[in-house]
């Protein structure tokens, strides 16, 4: 089954209902359960969630840390999307016809990767940064920078932006493992087959009273706790 009936999906949704409250952060959390279960008719692909109790587990804001396998993971993802949530993305999404201009009416924020542009992107993180502190904005953040298109089972190595995020703010990083069989998914033809997604949200990691120093280590481990449950979730298939 081709993957774009779940894009269409994303965007009519989001169009007839963001228009009304634009920019609202909460739209996502709002639609995200009408996305999933029309995703999940229209694909006949379930997904299996544990740990989900983490989500809400703390009341403040926090880093949401998903390993990134497909497409699909947008329904993955929505399957468990918390309160006061947004995703951070590359700018050169705001301009995808659609996709671009749903992801921006819910309250999303774009990051531009220009070179030279150093000062406007601090500048911009700081702002989300005042957010999660003080309107305990959920920020969600790929680590891997891209999606993963070798499907070898093996994450990418993690980008440390949503690390220094998370330390900036002394906000803990909720790990997300996605475990999408090979069975299910055609990479390269982009065709999608029946079955159950399984994945994991892990206990939240602290970075309280954690110096910048401690960055690299904080990133090195969490993609190992993450790429040791991607492990045991292949197992278990």
């Amino acid at each position: 089954l081709q993957f774009n009936k779940q894009a269409v999906v994303s965007t009519q949704s989001t169009g007839l209902y963001c228009p009304f409250f634009p920019k609202n952060r909460d739209n996502t959390y709002t639609l995200a359960p009408i996305f999933y279960w029309l995703s999940r008719w229209l694909l006949n692909i379930t997904i299996e969630a544990e740990g989900t109790e983490h989500l809400e587990a703390y009341d403040g804001g926090y880093i949401l840390c998903p390993n990134h396998q497909s497409s699909l993971d947008t329904m993955c993802i929505a399957r468990i999307w918390p309160h006061r949530a947004i995703i951070l993305m590359k700018k050169s999404l705001l301009y995808v016809p659609f996709f671009g201009w749903a992801a921006y009416l819910s309250g999303h924020e774009f990051i531009t990767r220009k070179s030279g542009a150093s000062n406007e992107v601090r500048d911009h993180m700081n702002i989300i940064n005042e957010r999660i502190k003080h309107e305990r904005l959920r920020v969600c953040v790929f680590p891997e920078g891209t999606r993963n298109k070798a499907f070898d089972g093996k994450m990418l190595p993690f980008k440390k932006g949503g690390f220094h995020m998370a330390q900036q703010c002394q906000a803990p990083i909720v790990p997300v493992v996605i475990y999408i069989p090979p069975s299910l998914y055609d990479g390269k033809k982009w065709i999608f087959n029946s079955g159950t997604i399984r994945m994991k949200v892990l206990e939240p990691v602290s970075t309280v009273g954690m110096s910048p120093e401690e960055v690299t280590g904080l990133t090195n481990s969490v993609q190992e706790k993450m790429q040791a449950t991607l492990d045991e979730l292949r197992k278990a298939e």
